[in-house]
């Protein structure tokens, strides 16, 4: 595998959040605007718990519309320097090329634990439920991690609509308590495999490394 350096002043994002983008022409409304706010809130989560790291941002979002423009050497640089790899689960997602791509570019990454009570089969991959995927066959990869679930929610119930509707129907049906609940106890769960994991930085020299691990046959 070959690699491409850091581009000069490269800051590495702690979380890298990878969804599936609306087509050119559909990329405005109520999904991008969810995305947005989540990620925007998820980074003052985050960023409120590390504190300040030299050299690294809280989180990135690709903020590109075609497909061809998101292979970037910014998106490259990011999904190989971050440090834990946030899906957010959806139909589209799942059947996005891209997505599964960004999926692989992490998944080749060692993860050395920082600390001999760290365990070592974390794989510093945090899938969220973006929306429901009933009817959708579920990738290998997909089926072998699971999925964040929140804990010592403040309400039992706020699981329960978590995993049903996902974070965009939390938002959708305007449960912002809830959502407020489980976005906090996401960003705790990012920090914490911060803190007991380093992903060695692996840097792809261009899209044609990559595979869409999504596609993979069933083992």
């Amino acid at each position: 595998m070959s690699t491409v350096d850091a581009p000069s002043g490269a800051r590495a994002p702690l979380f890298f959040i990878s969804y599936s983008r609306a087509p050119v022409g559909r990329a405005t409304g109520k999904p991008a605007e969810y995305v947005s706010r989540f990620f925007e809130d998820l980074s003052v989560h985050v960023s409120e718990l590390v504190g300040p790291v030299t050299g690294v941002d809280a989180g990135f979002l690709d903020t590109s519309i075609a497909g061809g423009e998101r292979w970037s050497p910014e998106l490259l640089q990011a999904a190989g320097t971050c440090q834990v790899f946030v899906p957010l689960v959806s139909s589209a997602l799942l059947g996005s090329e891209w997505c599964g791509r960004e999926w692989d570019a992490f998944s080749r990454r060692r993860i050395t634990p920082r600390h001999s009570s760290a365990s070592v089969h974390e794989t510093a991959i945090v899938p969220v439920t973006w929306s429901p995927t009933n009817g959708t066959a579920l990738p290998r990869v997909l089926r072998d991690i699971q999925r964040f679930s929140p804990t010592a929610m403040p309400d039992p119930d706020i699981a329960v609509h978590y995993q049903r509707d996902g974070v965009y129907g939390l938002l959708t049906m305007q449960w912002e308590n809830a959502y407020r609940a489980v976005v906090w106890r996401l960003a705790q769960r990012i920090v914490a495999i911060h803190r007991s994991y380093l992903v060695e930085p692996w840097v792809p020299a261009s899209v044609d490394e990559l595979c869409n691990r999504f596609a993979e046959e069933p083992s």
